[in-house]
């Protein structure tokens, strides 16, 4: 289903945040040059307060991206149209209150930017789920899928949370 495959990419993205992924160095080939070393590029944030910040936002990202999952679980085991418009506006509702605590947070003015985009991702993504929900609700599944399908917040989410991590050094 569509619609899952977007739904499974969101979570992931969020989860994905505050992870210690680290991606692996190939060696070239080439035996003429000698082989390109990788550095670690250290975290931008490097003050207790700052670390703290980072590990309190990661943190929530971790909790959001749970909460999303559940909601999500719960819509892909909906047996009737009905059912599927009341799951979808309540994932909806999760997305709104997580994007809602994300934006009262205070954080360093390096998280901000990053930390905004997340924001306007997950908004962006309710109001995907309120069309939805109203194509669900008139039984157009067809039109429910589309509006499920945001390149943009999903873009949006997926920028972030990199940033997020790349400005937290993990």
């Amino acid at each position: 289903m569509r619609r899952a495959v977007i739904f499974a990419s969101t979570v992931l993205l969020l989860a994905g945040c505050g992870g210690n992924k680290q991606a692996v160095a190939t060696q070239p080939t080439v035996t003429t040059a000698p082989p390109r070393t990788t550095t670690t590029v250290p975290p931008t944030l490097t003050t207790a307060s700052e670390r703290a910040a980072c590990a309190v936002l990661q943190s929530k990202v971790r909790d959001i991206a749970a909460i999303v999952s559940g909601s999500v679980e719960l819509m892909t085991q909906s047996l009737h149209p009905a059912e599927l418009a009341r799951r979808t506006g309540e994932t909806q509702r999760n997305l709104l209150l997580a994007a809602g605590s994300l934006d009262l947070m205070r954080v360093p003015p390096q998280l901000d930017t990053a930390r905004r985009r997340l924001v306007i991702g997950l908004q962006s993504f309710a109001g995907d789920f309120g069309r939805a929900k109203a194509a669900v609700a008139r039984n157009d599944m067809a039109a429910a899928a589309r509006q499920l399908t945001d390149p943009r917040s999903l873009s949006n989410v997926s920028a972030a949370t990199k940033r997020l991590n790349r400005l937290c050094g993990t």
